[in-house]
């Protein structure tokens, strides 16, 4: 039996084709997601144009297997929304994560403060609650939307032939309406100054099972976070997550709800909690650092640019001694913009090229493992495995490097890509009966390069 695991990230839409019989991945494509053209800042995408990108790549996938697809699951970009009418049809664009309309000022502060105080939890620009409220009060939402609810969660619903959208507590969460400690609609809504029913989709099991799509069962879609997790750690009690695409995050798992310094609690399904400490550059520093040598280069030896970032990735680096230090904070910081990225400790005798990268690796090792340093000792102890995921860390040799040296472990890499596919296949997997729990779905479908 096969299972096909789908992703709408915020810049592409992937889907794999699993097989459980040859535990390998048989087909994946990967297509371009684009933003439509929109005011500054309102950062949109056309969900009609994801449904229609969802569905060829579901079509090609199914159409590619000689066995019987068994279910499919969806991995989402979180925190943003879009609104649909009484028949399911979307009456807006969809506003994703990076919508900046919770930095207005409402009564005398940012709205994203005013909402957190509101609510008695943070939450932040992008989160579906914050762009809702700031739509509300410019009376933008159309008269016509009945839910706002994940672009996600309106695919799948599409997929599934039906006309409301339902989300879950992964996706619920991010948007900033569910109450993470008890997996329902959270109370504090009742704070707001509307209904808590207004336009606010219900919420189901991870693993609901929607309705089929030509014959094959559609589960209810992950937040890309919880599913990126799933696809990449095998054992998740005991592991701890390097993520480093363009933006980096490191990431374990715990049975109960808790609360840790620099860390959010995020829900896995029903099975416990993610906590999560993120770094707004992540791997996109090494570009960075990469785009500086390019420019100067191009400014002493214009005819000879080369390939800049194949030599760095093979310089030899020492790093049995520390020399330049770095804080890779070229985008700020989440909730601030007050510091920024610097190089120090710069001497006559350090300063070159190749101190400058492991600086860097180092600092985006650091930059992180500052919240691990923070965590309890019977916290740290548990988590034995090092684990690397996304191509930041898998195709970045040095940044392997620093994280082995600065956590005195070794890194174990993921085998394959489209991790938040094999995330969603796992949940496909539970939600048609395959796997008793996640656990089992990442004993059979995760590997790590030998």
């Amino acid at each position: 039996m096969n299972l096909i695991g789908l992703d709408i990230g915020t810049t592409t839409i992937g889907g794999v084709l699993y097989s459980l019989k040859e535990r390998k991945t048989l087909k994946t494509l990967v297509w371009d997601n684009l933003f439509t053209d929109s005011a500054p800042g309102e950062y949109t995408q056309d969900p009609l144009a994801v449904l229609d990108s969802v569905k060829a790549i579901l079509d090609e996938l199914i159409d590619a297997s000689s066995d019987t697809v068994g279910g499919c699951s969806l991995s989402a970009q979180m925190h943003g929304i879009l609104y649909v009418d009484g028949t399911g049809q979307p009456v807006s664009p969809f506003y994703t994560w990076q919508n900046q309309r919770g930095r207005r000022l409402h009564e005398g502060q940012s709205l994203e403060s005013f909402l957190s105080y509101k609510l008695g939890y943070p939450v932040h620009t992008g989160y579906g609650i914050v762009t809702h409220y700031s739509l509300m009060l410019d009376n933008s939402i159309p008269a016509s939307a009945v839910k706002f609810c994940n672009i996600g969660d309106f695919v799948c619903m599409r997929l599934a032939g039906k006309t409301e959208p339902v989300t879950d507590i992964t996706l619920g969460a991010s948007l900033g309406i569910a109450d993470i400690s008890t997996g329902r609609l959270s109370e504090s809504l009742r704070n707001l100054d509307f209904a808590e029913d207004d336009r606010i989709p219900r919420i189901v099991s991870s693993t609901e099972k929607l309705g089929e799509y030509r014959g094959v069962p559609v589960i209810q879609p992950l937040g890309d976070n919880q599913a990126s997790f799933l696809g990449s750690v095998k054992d998740k009690e005991n592991s701890l997550l390097l993520n480093y695409g363009t933006a980096g995050q490191i990431s374990f798992f715990r049975n109960t709800f808790a609360s840790y310094a620099g860390f959010e609690t995020r829900p896995l399904g029903n099975e416990g909690y993610l906590y999560a400490a993120f770094s707004l550059c992540g791997g996109k520093s090494y570009m960075v650092l990469a785009d500086f040598f390019k420019a100067a280069v191009r400014l002493f030896s214009p005819s000879e640019e080369g390939n800049v970032l194949e030599v760095m990735d093979s310089l030899e680096l020492d790093f049995s001694e520390d020399a330049i230090e770095c804080l890779p904070l070229f985008l700020g910081e989440r909730g601030g913009r007050d510091e920024f990225a610097s190089f120090s400790n710069i001497t006559d005798r350090n300063f070159s090229p190749e101190n400058m990268v492991k600086a860097l690796v180092q600092g985006m090792v650091d930059e992180l493992r500052r919240y691990y340093c923070d965590l309890p000792d019977s916290v740290r102890t548990g988590l034995e495995t090092l684990v690397g995921a996304g191509n930041g860390i898998r195709k970045n040799l040095h940044l392997q490097k620093a994280a082995e040296q600065r956590y005195g472990k070794p890194v174990k890499i993921l085998d394959l890509s489209e991790e938040s596919c094999l995330g969603a296949v796992i949940n496909a997997g539970k939600g048609v009966g395959i796997f008793r729990n996640y656990r089992e779905g990442a004993l059979n479908i995760v590997r790590y390069r030998s």
